[in-house]
């Protein structure tokens, strides 16, 4: 979790205290990724699956898409930093990674039990008390990229779900491929284009220390735990990014941050359990 978490710390420190734009932060950042997962990849070692090249070689759409939505979250995460705080980011993300997740169990699963969509109804209040207009709401613009981004994430999450290989080969896979989307990016961005040598290493430790390695640990450990015990442990992720956030930027909580991170942790948390609850009762019928 302080992986994930250290990606929006170090996303915000790049944009606030160096002179790195944006652009030029995703696509080091996924290059960086690429090149980290694609070493952990060829040396850590694995039990070799016979599907794993048949389902990259004709199921190949999926890791376009699923390389999409990588590159969309990715370049939608560095832009919604330049207007909110990392507690602010991270909780807004995280947020809507699970109602994008939510929405998919519900669609694939066929329906919610009644406490799933009160949960879903809690955290969505939540998520409208942070957003409302008034003081200390967060930029517009920068809550609706990072809305982009929790939804793109979601999306990815799913998409990874679905693939039936390692997602240490399956992440290394999306990231090589969301290169093809940060050439051009990159190269339409270039008027905009700033760099400076810390700034660079910020974002070469985002993609291959807080995204690669973080991806390769979680993914590693995350089989040891049921999914609603991984769900809640996420619900950390914003508590640790903002903790980061105030350490290392000197930024402050907002009695309107702490208040609707509560509600939405509280129902995200519910529709975790009642999830958990209904699979049991299930399996024992």
């Amino acid at each position: 979790m302080t992986f994930f978490a250290a990606n929006s710390v170090l996303c915000r420190m790049a944009l606030t205290e160096t002179d790195i734009d944006p652009a030029s932060f995703t696509s080091i950042r996924l290059l960086s990724g690429a090149a980290m997962l694609y070493a952990l990849v060829c040396f850590i070692p694995r039990k070799k699956d016979p599907e794993e090249n048949c389902h990259l070689l004709h199921r190949p759409m999926e890791h376009w898409l699923a390389a999409a939505m990588l590159f969309l979250y990715a370049a939608a995460f560095s832009f919604a930093y330049l207007y909110l705080d990392t507690g602010m980011g991270a909780l807004i993300l995280f947020a809507f990674v699970q109602l994008t997740m939510f929405a998919y169990s519900h669609y694939k699963e066929g329906g919610a039990s009644g406490l799933e969509y009160i949960g879903a109804l809690i955290a969505i209040c939540g998520l409208g008390y942070l957003v409302s207009p008034g003081m200390n709401a967060p930029n517009a613009w920068g809550a609706g990229l990072m809305a982009i981004s929790g939804v793109a994430w979601g999306v990815y999450s799913v998409l990874g779900k679905e693939m039936k290989v390692s997602q240490l080969v399956a992440n290394c896979v999306n990231f090589r491929l969301s290169l093809f989307f940060v050439v051009p990016f990159f190269l339409l961005n270039i008027p905009m284009n700033a760099l400076s040598e810390q700034g660079v290493w910020l974002a070469i430790a985002s993609g291959a220390i807080a995204s690669a390695v973080g991806y390769a640990v979680w993914y590693g450990v995350v089989v040891q735990f049921k999914a609603t015990q991984a769900g809640v442990m996420q619900l950390t992720v914003p508590v640790i990014a903002a903790v980061g956030g105030y350490l290392f930027l000197a930024e402050g909580l907002t009695l309107r941050m702490v208040i609707s991170g509560g509600v939405i942790l509280l129902g995200i948390t519910i529709t975790f359990l009642a999830k958990d609850k209904r699979a049991l009762s299930t399996s024992d019928t």
